[in-house]
């Protein structure tokens, strides 16, 4: 978690688990599928997880801890508002495994601080992160640029890999965590012009523009995340209104305020808080998913 990068400084590594292969038999193509990018170092907890009982599918387990929580309270959610019903029957998880997408995070020069707690602090950092070649820590910075390089580019390799094993080409949910988020951001104008983008999902983007009528949290879509004044962000690269940007208060990664600064002093903030702990916009969330799926499958 990007948090975590910031709080103990220590450099992670990928767990050597080995990546879980599709079905061998694959019984039917999901109306849609979900392409999920785990947050910043989330490579401890990889294991394949069946979201429905009415589905075919298993994911890899590469969606990592975060959206699997998001993904098992969408299918509670919905069961219970739908008469039972089941949201995930037709809904495929496609983790993005390591060779696609490490999810390594940086090193910063400043490891005692947990959270920044001065403005011009938190944009020294929000700069090292945009820019690692300022980072002192050089081999971490190189780690987070392979990072980000090889998810931008392993993306639309993974989902051409999948269609291409599968011989499906569903619609597609974009589902991404804090660095997640931010390398999935990129790749909706290019589904949209495919026309298999059926909606986005982000947690904790570190791109959130200030003011993003999208963002769900914050009030008024906060003041943006800590690298949501660059000219590529969650509004600028924004290619469907089938958009949820979830930023919980006190969350500097996407709502770097003063204020959010100043409240996240005594407990690190809440940026590993998503589905996690109950919050009171995930049912929001969830139902906003839902409606994305339903919206493909019942059209």
């Amino acid at each position: 978690m990007f948090a975590t990068a910031v709080a103990t400084a220590v450099t992670a590594t990928v767990t050597p688990v080995a990546p879980v292969q599709e079905a061998d038999a694959q019984t039917r193509c999901p109306a849609v599928a979900v392409v999920a990018a785990r947050g910043s170092g989330q490579n401890g907890e990889i294991y394949p997880t069946k979201y429905s009982w009415a589905a075919p599918w298993t994911s890899n387990g590469w969606e990592g801890e975060t959206i699997r929580a998001f993904l098992r309270h969408a299918e509670r959610r919905y069961t219970a508002t739908h008469g039972g019903n089941s949201l995930m029957k037709d809904v495929e998880v496609i983790g993005l495994e390591p060779r696609y997408y490490p999810a390594t995070f940086p090193e910063y020069d400043v490891p005692e601080v947990a959270v920044p707690s001065t403005l011009l602090q938190a944009l020294g950092l929000a700069i090292q992160w945009a820019n690692p070649v300022f980072m002192t820590a050089r081999r971490a910075a190189n780690q987070f640029l392979d990072s980000v390089q090889i998810g931008r580019g392993g993306v639309m390799q993974m989902i051409n890999d999948y269609e291409r094993a599968t011989g499906c080409r569903p619609k597609y949910i974009l589902s991404g965590y804090s660095q997640g988020a931010m390398i999935l951001l990129e790749h909706e104008r290019e589904l949209a012009r495919r026309g298999q983008l059926a909606g986005v999902v982000y947690f904790g983007n570190p791109n959130t523009a200030a003011g993003d009528w999208s963002t769900v949290g914050v009030p008024g879509g906060g003041a943006g995340g800590m690298l949501g004044m660059l000219p590529f962000n969650s509004k600028t690269a924004a290619a469907t209104r089938n958009r949820v940007n979830y930023c919980l208060p006190l969350d500097a990664v996407c709502d770097l305020s003063v204020q959010t600064l100043q409240g996240s002093q005594s407990n690190g903030g809440n940026h590993a808080r998503y589905f996690r702990w109950p919050s009171r916009w995930d049912n929001q969330v969830s139902d906003s998913f839902g409606r994305f799926v339903d919206q493909v499958r019942y059209r």
